[in-house]
């Protein structure tokens, strides 16, 4: 009787251990997740404050005119 409590300890046991690897695999998983989103709303805010700043249309007119004069060189 003690060893079937014991063996049914241990199936317990397995199976918290696995239910918990699982748990952290997933938030492993989520934490990645987060961080590529974060890294991508990041890049669309850049964007955003670029096309927001009133300079940024004459500055992009300029490099385009400078690239443009440093190609016919």
């Amino acid at each position: 009787m003690a060893i079937d409590i014991d063996r049914e300890k241990e199936r317990e046991l397995d199976d918290l251990y696995s239910r918990v690897r699982k748990i952290e695999q997933e938030k492993q998983q989520l934490q990645d997740k987060i961080q590529k989103l974060e890294v991508e709303e990041l890049k669309y805010k850049n964007r955003i404050n670029e096309i927001n700043d009133d300079n940024y249309v004459e500055r992009k007119l300029q490099l385009l005119y400078d690239q443009k004069h440093e190609n016919k060189r």
